[in-house]
């Protein structure tokens, strides 16, 4: 063999070596999306669930509260208070709850096909984002909660809950965007105290196969993904919005893959730790849009509060919100100081 096929043999090796030694080593984990609203990157949002003043009750008129909710004499007053006392713990975004179980806000036929919004839920929508704007706060509305798709139940000539089928059902589920969401979004798809509308809050426990059943009719996994997927477009034409779902936990989002949204959103409680650990790097997940920690306990944790935030902002997410500030449930602890 020549020197110079010597040379080139040796060469051919030792560049072999390398790019197997190359592919050996670790790539580093591409960075976690960053949030942007209206092309403007955001920082690390330190915001609280509200979630509700009165489930169901905020917006909207009902046989319980004709007068409807936060327009309603002394409400807006009482808001007020609550956004002072979160703006003075450095709280600047909210998630709120809007029609909850549909109790309150929508006009439904005697069939239950939605009609429209009802008399007061302009007015109660109004008054809250004006309070919201005086105090220099934003909003995530979460459209509807799993409740939703509760077993219907009746009291004192409300219906709570029983719903499934404006979802399931496409005669149904096209009424409720083109007289409920659609309006709703055209009037309010410019208001600068908005940052998100939420499509469902915890839809895997109205999925089958994801945790449906449990609580009412399961809605199968193939029409949850395109309603919520509908629903994204209906906020991208009609807003200037972003679109997010805020999940149960980190197992869900094949949910929401690809239907459009703008942030992934989970939520975390210690029974998730092992199949959605809060430490593990949101790059590992390689999501194509930022995540959002949209529920964290501020009570019964096997951590306090500031932990639970300093871990999510470590680990990549774009922002933490506690649960909560006002429902009175076992994991909030934010009013007695926990």
């Amino acid at each position: 063999m020549s020197g110079l096929l010597k040379w080139l043999y040796f060469f051919r090796r030792r560049c072999a070596q390398k790019l197997k030694n190359l592919l050996r080593r670790p790539l580093p984990d591409p960075p976690a999306p960053l949030l942007r609203f209206q092309g403007v990157p955001l920082p690390f949002l330190q915001g609280a669930n509200l979630p509700w003043l009165k489930y169901g009750g905020d917006f909207g008129a009902s046989a319980w509260d004709p007068r409807g909710g936060m327009a309603a004499t002394g409400r807006k007053e009482e808001l007020l208070r609550h956004l002072r006392t979160l703006k003075a713990q450095g709280i600047d975004v909210l998630r709120w709850f809007l029609f909850c179980d549909g109790r309150a806000g929508i006009r439904f036929s005697a069939a239950g096909t939605p009609l429209g919004p009802d008399h007061r839920l302009y007015a109660d929508i109004d008054a809250a984002l004006d309070a919201l704007m005086a105090e220099g706060m934003k909003v995530i509305f979460v459209l509807f909660d799993f409740l939703w798709f509760d077993r219907p139940g009746m009291l004192n000539g409300v219906q709570m809950g029983g719903r499934s089928r404006v979802i399931s059902g496409p005669y149904k589920q096209q009424a409720l965007r083109r007289r409920v969401l659609v309006p709703l979004l055209q009037r309010y798809g410019r208001s600068p105290a908005i940052l998100s509308w939420d499509i469902i809050n915890e839809p895997e426990w109205a999925t089958r196969g994801w945790g449906g059943g449990i609580i009412g009719p399961a809605i199968s996994f193939p029409a949850m993904r395109r309603f919520i997927r509908r629903a994204v477009r209906l906020v991208h034409r009609h807003t200037g919005h972003l679109a997010t779902v805020g999940l149960g936990n980190a197992s869900g989002l094949p949910l929401v893959w690809n239907c459009g949204l703008d942030l992934y959103q989970v939520h975390w409680y210690d029974r998730w730790q092992e199949i959605a650990p809060l430490e593990r790097p949101v790059a590992e997940m390689a999501l194509d849009r930022p995540l959002l920690l949209g529920e964290f306990p501020t009570r019964n944790a096997s951590l306090p509060p500031q932990a639970i935030i300093d871990l999510a902002n470590a680990s990549g997410y774009c922002g933490a919100l506690a649960w909560s500030w006002l429902a009175a449930d076992e994991f909030s602890g934010m009013r007695n100081g926990s």
